[in-house]
């Protein structure tokens, strides 16, 4: 029988950059381990982030030669070279969140994110509210100490909120609670959500914060400049509102005179030579105020292009 597989991005299986699935992650062996937490419930205002992970994965399907086993990467023009060649994806589907349990959800999605580290994997993780990074990056305790990059238009750093302790406006004061977290790097804050109060905090815990302004005036460079020279290890994590809402407007919390995707691109790319990349998170993509999908396609190929820094071409 020939082989009729065109693998056109939309036919068969929708998983990220059609990448095989893998549902027992006992067998996982792969370089990068894609996971999808579909929840909003710590979501304040707008719900539909739930549906980012299928949503980008769908996006994706257009970039399906990235999933191959052998995959041939992709060719970055502006660096003149092939990336992600011969680097093998595998989907793992989505952890096995309920809708309002959130001490069960930060158990599952941690031990989802422990599974995927025993086997080796980078995990990329996509939310989901921003809720969920804490249980995910609390998954790292064992590859001490931890820098953690947030591009966000918003600190995420109150301690709580109506009582809540957890909820997409505080992940990162609890992250900032694990012993193994070195230091918070926040990159693209704006509008008029942050306060004072958290803006004092933060800093007062040694952590560095670089407005939108900062990096229009200084562009990546400047930005990447007054960082470390050595990072050690660093997770990353990206809220779809640090772009401009031109950019991507399907969002809970957009916010105006946001960064642009080359700005992302260029400090992720800056942030590579500094140290080793150990997992990544891009959350708070809402399909449902994505009239044109702009969002979840763009959220599609920012994932790859932000894996792709972990991995030094041949």
């Amino acid at each position: 029988m020939s082989d009729r597989r065109g693998s056109l991005p939309h036919t068969g299986i929708a998983t990220f950059a059609k990448a095989p699935y893998v549902e027992d992650l006992t067998t996982l062996d792969a370089d990068v381990a894609i996971l999808g937490v579909p929840t909003d419930a710590a979501a304040g205002m707008r719900p539909g982030c739930r549906q980012a992970p299928r949503a980008i994965r769908d996006a994706s399907t257009r970039f399906g030669f990235l999933g191959r086993a052998s995959s041939e990467g992709y060719f970055d023009i502006n660096q003149g070279r092939t990336l992600l060649r011969g680097v093998r994806v595998a989907d793992c589907g989505d952890a096995d969140v309920t809708l309002y349990d959130v001490e069960r959800n930060v158990a599952i999605i941690e031990d989802e994110v422990r599974a995927l580290l025993s086997k080796g994997a980078l995990p990329v993780v996509l939310g989901g509210d921003h809720s969920i990074s804490y249980p995910v990056i609390r998954a790292f305790h064992r590859v001490e100490p931890v820098t953690v990059v947030l591009f966000d238009a918003h600190l995420d750093y109150r301690d709580e909120a109506r009582g809540l302790r957890l909820t997409n406006n505080s992940p990162f004061r609890r992250v900032q609670e694990l012993p193994f977290v070195q230091r918070i790097i926040t990159i693209g804050v704006r509008g008029v959500k942050s306060t004072d109060r958290e803006l004092q905090e933060t800093l007062e815990r040694g952590n560095l914060v670089f407005t939108n302004y900062e990096v229009f005036d200084q562009g990546h460079t400047g930005i990447l400049s007054q960082l470390p020279d050595d990072l050690g290890r660093y997770y990353v994590s990206i809220d779809i509102d640090a772009l401009d809402p031109s950019v991507a407007p399907g969002t809970e919390s957009p916010e105006a005179e946001g960064l642009t995707y080359t700005h992302i691109k260029r400090i992720l790319q800056g942030l590579a030579p500094r140290g080793t990349l150990i997992g990544l998170d891009l959350v708070e993509v809402n399909p449902y105020l994505d009239h044109s999908e702009q969002t979840q396609h763009v959220a599609a190929q920012l994932v790859i292009e932000a894996v792709a820094t972990a991995f030094r071409p041949s």
